[in-house]
């Protein structure tokens, strides 16, 4: 029996709660602006998906360094809040209730919200092409084609599950495997039970189950059209109100690019440090190559492009829109 109603609406459920609401709560009525802080100055909200304690990559760097922080103090920002999120989906809904001013995430949750009427703008990359790694028990599966009939574990509206509906959609196998949504934190226990046949695991949580063991049968890697993106967006409420956010936010990740690539290993150090995860793994998923200096790098936007063209011919979004008028111009 085909499974595909089941995986659209998985993938669906990412944003029912913003769909259900979508009148009133893209208002962004009571929260949209940013909020004010202590003496009167402005507070930037920003929102990113990760176990860590704080934002790593580039615009983590940033962060740490103070250079997003000098950078909008111009615009009156005195203070960046962060609060991480388990996935996309969750991010998208604190968008909706306007308790956030940017957010940093997978991109197929993000076109799935702009798809969906989120009052947003894309103002840059945070990372291109990152990779997934599709493990199975240590007695398990050996081959994609050998899921036939089985079930994978993978966080539902991610980017990991496009990849996963994707891959096997080339193999022919969206018909017969099943797909469930499982968070990241619970894909060792499903592998070590062998409860699930496959977990498609995201950077850093993929190669840590590697190097403990669990085969890699595929990875994005070898699927370039399926590898993932970060994408930084910001609500239009807060481009309204500081329309220099964009660029200021460009400047400061090119600053701390520019350290990064002078001095790699303090800036690993640092990731593994917030991340939690050993160094050798953060290294592993983090390729500097994957941080792009341009706000929008033409490989990105291609990947976007793939993402939203896939959606589409799968019925898991309706509606279409321009990536250039999804950009905001001035970063």
């Amino acid at each position: 029996m085909s499974d595909l109603p089941g995986r659209r609406r998985l993938l669906r459920g990412a944003m029912a709660a913003a769909a259900a609401s979508a009148v009133p709560a893209f208002s962004f009525a009571q929260n949209g602006s940013p909020a004010n802080g202590q003496g009167g100055g402005k507070v930037l909200r920003l929102g990113y998906i990760g176990p860590g304690k704080k934002p790593a990559n580039a615009t983590g760097w940033a962060l740490r360094q103070g250079h997003l922080q000098r950078e909008l103090a111009t615009l009156g920002f005195t203070e960046v809040t962060t609060r991480n999120f388990p996935n996309g989906p969750d991010l998208n809904e604190a968008f909706v209730a306007g308790a956030l001013d940017v957010g940093i995430y997978g991109d197929t949750p993000a076109i799935v919200a702009r798809s969906r009427g989120l009052e947003n703008q894309l103002i840059g990359f945070d990372a291109v092409g990152m990779n997934v790694w599709l493990l199975t028990p240590r007695n398990g599966a050996r081959s994609v084609k050998a899921l036939d009939g089985q079930t994978i574990g993978v966080a539902r509206g991610s980017y990991m599950h496009r990849y996963v509906l994707g891959l096997l959609k080339e193999h022919g196998l969206q018909k017969s495997v099943k797909v469930i949504h499982m968070f990241p934190r619970d894909g060792e226990a499903a592998l070590d039970q062998g409860s699930i046949a496959a977990f498609a695991a995201q950077i850093d949580v993929g190669p840590l189950l590697a190097s403990r063991g669990y085969p890699v049968i595929d990875e994005a890697d070898r699927h370039p059209t399926l590898r993932g993106t970060s994408v930084i967006v910001a609500s239009n409420k807060l481009l309204a109100a500081a329309p220099g956010v964009p660029a200021a936010w460009t400047r400061a990740r090119r600053t701390a690019l520019q350290e990064i690539h002078r001095d790699s290993e303090a800036y690993y150090a640092f990731h593994a440090e917030v991340s939690g995860f050993p160094l050798d793994v953060v290294k592993v998923s983090h390729p500097l190559s994957q941080f792009p200096e341009a706000a929008y790098p033409a490989e990105g936007l291609a990947l976007l492009d793939e993402v939203k063209k896939f959606l589409l011919a799968e019925n898991l979004v309706s509606r279409d829109f321009a990536l250039a008028q999804w950009r905001a111009p001035e970063a």
